[in-house]
């Protein structure tokens, strides 16, 4: 949503909230088969999906990517307690990282969280040691994934 505010009913109808359901589910889904599982016409679906998209509700496709089938089997989660006055340079240099999935500027005990993919303890390793050569970064509390109870970009609506 461009401006961040919720869509009130008269903006978004029952169909565009079924449209966005099936597309979450799986993004490839063409028009036309969107309208044979809604019994809708395609050209309908098709106009509703452009409006989704021009209202910035609906963001682009993303293939979604199994990264232990590539080695990546360590998800960590960083917390980062930087200088204040550095912090925005600090999150775009993490957002460069190329193990870096999401970097959050956070409230609370701490003022970066970053969740990140490895290959192995001593690549984790080697990145944090890494991190706290920055002289910005103060501390930094490190915790390894286990598993992933849930893990979506989504939620249900």
């Amino acid at each position: 949503m461009p401006n961040g505010n919720s869509m009130t009913n008269d903006v978004l109808d029952e169909l565009d909230m079924e449209i966005l359901r099936i597309l979450v589910e799986n993004c490839r889904r063409s028009a036309r088969e969107i309208a044979r599982m809604l019994g809708k016409s395609p050209t309908i679906i098709a106009k509703k999906i452009k409006k989704l998209e021009q209202l910035g509700i609906l963001v682009g496709c993303r293939g979604e990517v199994n990264y232990r089938k590539l080695g990546y089997n360590l998800l960590a989660l960083i917390l980062l307690n930087v200088d204040g006055a550095h912090i925005e340079e600090v999150e775009r240099q993490l957002a460069a990282e190329p193990n870096v999935r999401i970097v959050y500027d956070i409230t609370g005990d701490f003022d970066v969280a970053i969740v990140a993919l490895f290959k192995s303890v001593e690549d984790l390793d080697r990145f944090v040691k890494r991190l706290l050569k920055n002289p910005y970064i103060k501390r930094s509390v490190t915790s390894v994934v286990f598993r992933a109870v849930k893990d979506s970009m989504n939620i249900r609506f």
